[in-house]
């Protein structure tokens, strides 16, 4: 298909993308109540005892490592497919948006093969966009064909 090539971009990734967002949460939420509980300056005294700062601490560290881990790995997922995915066009088949988010389906072709993949999505204002029946471009992961991301979604 001859369509200008489209960036990544890491804002619509953390934005749309369900899982990256939680990924890079866990680290900021860990570290926020750790900092807002341990200190003395709150009237009643700290939150966390003092002896129980290093266990907190630790918790701050691992969940920051954790999300972390769990963010590069989706972003070197994505990053892959689209440095090496191929285009193709899908419809998307349903769409089902919860309060903060939901799940989008949408079904393809990719080598002469039919597929049905999904995303979990952030529900923001260019995912209340889509509905069921609409015809989407999609990057498709070669090594994983049942692996597919709604182009736009992710790309400036």
């Amino acid at each position: 298909m001859d369509s200008p090539k489209r960036r990544l971009s890491l804002w619509r990734i953390l934005w749309t993308d369900y899982p990256a967002f939680y990924a890079a949460l866990v680290p900021v939420v860990a570290w926020i109540v750790y900092l807002a509980w341990t200190p003395d300056w709150r009237g009643a005294g700290p939150v966390i005892k003092a002896e129980a700062h290093p266990i907190f601490l630790t918790l701050a560290f691992i969940a920051t490592g954790g999300g972390l881990a769990v963010l590069l790995i989706r972003l070197w997922i994505l990053w892959k497919a689209f440095k090496t995915g191929v285009e193709v066009k899908g419809k998307i088949s349903s769409v089902e948006l919860k309060r903060d988010h939901g799940r989008v389906e949408y079904v393809y072709i990719f080598d002469h093969q039919e597929y049905f993949s999904s995303a979990e999505v952030h529900r923001n204002a260019e995912t209340r966009l889509i509905k069921a029946g609409d015809h989407v471009t999609l990057i498709v992961d070669k090594t994983k064909p049942s692996r597919a991301f709604i182009r736009d979604l992710y790309t400036e």
